[in-house]
């Protein structure tokens, strides 16, 4: 049997269990598509019973789970069992199943209508990683159970949301622990668009405070199959889902990072736009490909004598580099000023692709609180993945230095990428998500921005915290958005804060 961090299985602790229960359990039969110890139905019983239903009729007739895990399936028999007073074998409606494929049919005795509520814990399997993505067989039967919802990085647990949407009867509820990235990654897109499709998000769990500590960060919608919508959406928080107010409905697939923005201390912006990044530039990302036909071409400047400096997303600062100041990770080890001899590269299209890079250009880290791009002016560097380049006209180039750099595009790009870095908080952009974002409105005080980047850049390192707020704050009135409290946020989170003069 494989190990539960293979399975994607973490058990929950059994006062979120309960939590989660309380906001959504409303009537029965309840279901719990994914098992484990039975926590969730055990939660589900008692809140029920406390509502007059009767234990052993709910043990019996009203509690529905299913698990792979044989082990598992027989701890949530005895644990419904043992509340209720009956005998395990009495606790029918819990089997041994695969619901993704099976659907409807893993429980014999289901009722036709549907459940009134669906609660669990399903596993979080992740295509990233080699221990939990799926096989080509697995993938097929997952796409042909659900055509349209399984894309190159879908998730097993966004899955179990359309699951459990399907085996809702009308008016009924769910709440499902999901993986953050639910809330903003493309490929989750489809999941959330179904969801809206089938019924309305009445509320969203978020949690901040590592109920599975050391894990993936968590949220949990709470849905209800009703044909009609909804204005609000309320906001729960934490360990204990204290309520902290409410967000507008989302009303299509785009991410619900905006959602939760407050919760995580995202300003809310409303920028001013015309146009957008891809009207003044190329923006690109590289591949495996580019990043493993280095590795043989790459060696100490001080070795080498000449080449192409490579840039590792390490070395990205806002509006400066620090390469041959800092030292870089490259291939399995540590290099203080790693270069690139372009003739030692032995694949064509490697080659290629690094001498279309020799220009002008930006470069944008990925996996950093704010927005961190990069000013290549001579245009001599290598950018390694999975650094994003954008390559303006040499004329655009501050210009866009300073958009990208400025604190209304972090505050959006922070809200479009909730939950999906490796923690809370982390910006994490692909080139798609760069065109997009959005250039200033004003630009007789986006010249102005233009400038003070320059200066900065020109500043090596030492620009004073004075500059960097001035810029920022220019910027935002290049966007036409209020500077406090954005700014305040912007530069508590900026990198430049530690080692700048006051």
């Amino acid at each position: 049997m494989p190990d539960r961090h293979g399975r994607g299985a973490f058990y929950t602790p059994a006062d979120v269990a309960t939590s989660l229960v309380a906001v959504t359990v409303e009537r029965g039969p309840v279901v719990d598509p994914a098992c484990g110890a039975g926590v969730f139905l055990l939660a589900a019983g008692i809140r029920l019973a406390e509502r007059g239903a009767n234990p052993r009729d709910m043990a019996t007739a009203q509690l529905f789970g299913t698990d792979t895990d044989p082990v598992a399936v027989h701890l949530t028999r005895c644990a419904l069992a043992g509340w209720a007073g009956v005998e395990p074998s009495e606790v029918v409606g819990v089997v041994e199943a695969d619901p993704l494929v099976a659907g409807r049919s893993s429980w014999p005795t289901a009722p036709g209508v549907g459940f009134g509520a669906v609660v669990g814990n399903p596993p979080f399997l992740g295509q990233l990683r080699a221990g939990t993505a799926f096989d080509d067989d697995r993938r097929r039967e997952l796409r042909e159970r659900f055509p349209d919802l399984v894309g190159a990085y879908t998730d097993v647990a966004w899955l179990f949301l359309a699951l459990g949407a399907d085996l809702l009867a009308p008016g009924g509820r769910m709440s499902l622990i999901q993986p953050q990235s639910l809330l903003s990654a493309r490929d989750a897109a489809a999941v959330r668009g179904f969801l809206l499709g089938h019924g309305r998000l009445d509320a969203l769990w978020l949690d901040r405070s590592g109920v599975f500590d050391g894990r993936t960060p968590v949220c949990a919608p709470v849905f209800e199959r009703t044909s009609a919508g909804g204005s609000e959406v309320k906001l729960l928080a934490d360990r204990h889902l204290e309520p902290t107010g409410t967000a507008a409905a989302p009303d299509g697939t785009d991410g619900w990072g905006g959602l939760v923005a407050g919760l995580l201390g995202i300003p809310t912006v409303s920028p001013i736009g015309d146009g957008c990044v891809a009207d003044m530039a190329r923006v690109t990302a590289g591949f495996r490909q580019h990043y493993y036909g280095l590795v043989d071409a790459v060696g100490e400047e001080a070795d080498v004598g000449s080449g192409r400096p490579l840039v590792t997303t390490g070395l990205v600062d806002p509006l400066n580099c620090r390469w041959g100041s800092s030292r870089a990770r490259f291939a399995g080890r540590r290099w203080s000023a790693p270069v690139v001899d372009p003739d030692a590269v032995v694949d064509e299209g490697v080659a290629a692709w690094i001498d279309e890079r020799h220009r002008p250009k930006l470069l944008v880290a990925s996996q950093t609180r704010i927005v961190e791009a990069m000013v290549d002016p001579e245009g001599g560097t290598v950018p390694l993945t999975p650094l994003i380049t954008v390559e303006p006209d040499p004329s655009d180039l501050w210009h866009l230095a300073a958009a990208l750099s400025s604190p209304p595009v972090s505050a959006l790009a922070a809200v479009a990428a909730a939950g999906v870095g490796r923690s809370t908080g982390r910006i994490r952009l692909t080139a798609t998500q760069v065109s997009a974002l959005p250039l200033p409105a004003d630009r007789t005080i986006w010249g102005e921005g233009a400038e003070a980047a320059m200066a900065i850049h020109e500043a090596d390192g030492m620009a004073t915290a004075q500059q960097w707020r001035a810029f920022g704050e220019v910027m935002c009135g290049a966007y036409g958005v209020p500077s406090m409290p954005l700014l305040d946020w912007w530069w508590a989170a900026h990198p430049a804060l530690r080692t700048t003069n006051t």
